[in-house]
């Protein structure tokens, strides 16, 4: 089976297939008392009143904007990883996905007021710290399994800039014949 090689993409799949895992740990957490609301019904707080949250269309808008962020944080971690190296990846996802995620959106955004659900209890806010943490270790997971090697040690670029077309013979004009080759500019200071 052929590796993916676009990061965007395989970071979005990565991080639908960690939130799919994050809400099912996290009903499961909801339905034995361990939790008082999962990641949708905050992620539906910051973007509809705190009296619509619970009505169907306001658990819809809660899904997508979760289902949304699930997404772009499985793109910030397939960077991550590809910055750092695969090696010990469910740790390190579970560290930027989890841990980063929960502290940024759950601590810091959700004091300020981003969301309106508000002061959750003690138990609520432990269960997300666990399922964010289980959000980034399965989107971890999933982006160095369905993930190219070249991504992870350096052998695909980080992007096409830079990419420049080169002939190997000048007066051939045979598309089999070019090649290309990478040519990275670095500022001198």
């Amino acid at each position: 089976m052929a590796k993916m090689q676009d990061r965007v993409l395989l970071g979005v799949i990565s991080g639908l297939g960690g939130g799919l895992v994050k809400n099912a740990v996290s009903e499961l957490l909801i339905r034995r008392n361990l939790a008082e609301y999962g990641g949708p019904a905050r992620a539906a707080g910051m973007l509809v009143p705190a009296h619509k949250i619970t009505t169907p269309r306001g658990r819809i808008v809660g899904w997508l904007a979760d289902t949304t962020i699930s997404g772009m944080l499985g793109v910030a971690s397939v960077y991550a990883l590809s910055f750092t190296g695969k090696e010990k990846a469910p740790f390190k996802g579970a560290l930027i996905g989890g841990v980063t995620a929960w502290t940024a959106l759950y601590g810091a955004l959700g004091r300020m007021g981003v969301t309106q659900v508000q002061d959750p209890e003690p138990k609520t806010v432990l269960s997300e710290f666990l399922v964010h943490a289980v959000y980034g270790t399965v989107t971890a997971t999933i982006a160095t399994t369905l993930g190219d090697e070249g991504l992870f040690n350096g052998q695909i670029p980080w992007s096409p800039i830079g990419l420049r077309q080169l002939d190997v013979d000048p007066t051939s004009s045979s598309r089999e014949k070019r090649k290309y080759k990478i040519q990275r500019r670095y500022a001198i200071y």
